[in-house]
């Protein structure tokens, strides 16, 4: 087993309370790629947290060997797979935190970033790992729902 790694200071990432609708898209995402992620020996999760320049950060959703998470949740680098449906960090400070491929979300676009390049895709296709073929997710499930609470005011 993997010596515990001490994740002390802020961590920078979605909250429930804050980021609500984006915290159920990643639940929802993180249970879809649950079954084949486990296949291949891998975790999937929304509560890992990575130390990356200085400061600790956490995915939307990461898919990570079994054998590189300690028991609090804590990854060295950033995961294998990223999906990150927002902020603090960009899809390409995920790649440079030590990310192979990261899925993003900005606004409507989504989008598949590798050390080989971007590719944007439309609603209606698939992202597929270049990898592991099938490891795969509608880029049409990284679209945030419109806010529950939406009004039209008078």
């Amino acid at each position: 087993m993997q010596r515990e790694v001490n994740a002390s200071g802020p961590v920078y990432g979605p909250s429930w309370r804050r980021h609500g609708g984006r915290r159920q898209v990643a639940a929802r995402v993180a249970r879809s790629l649950r079954p084949v992620a486990h296949l291949l020996g891998a975790v999937v999760s929304t509560e890992l947290v990575m130390p990356f320049a200085g400061h600790w950060y956490r995915p939307d959703v990461g898919v990570v060997a079994a054998d590189a998470v300690t028991h609090g949740g804590v990854v060295s680098s950033a995961p294998h797979l990223v999906v990150s449906l927002g902020g603090p960090l960009t899809a390409r400070d995920w790649l440079a935190a030590g990310a192979d491929v990261v899925w993003a979300r900005h606004g409507e676009v989504v989008e598949q970033l590798t050390r080989g390049g971007v590719h944007r895709l439309e609603p209606g296709q698939w992202l597929v790992h270049p990898h592991h073929p099938t490891l795969r997710l509608a880029a049409s499930d990284l679209i945030l729902p419109a806010s529950a609470d939406a009004r039209i005011g008078a």
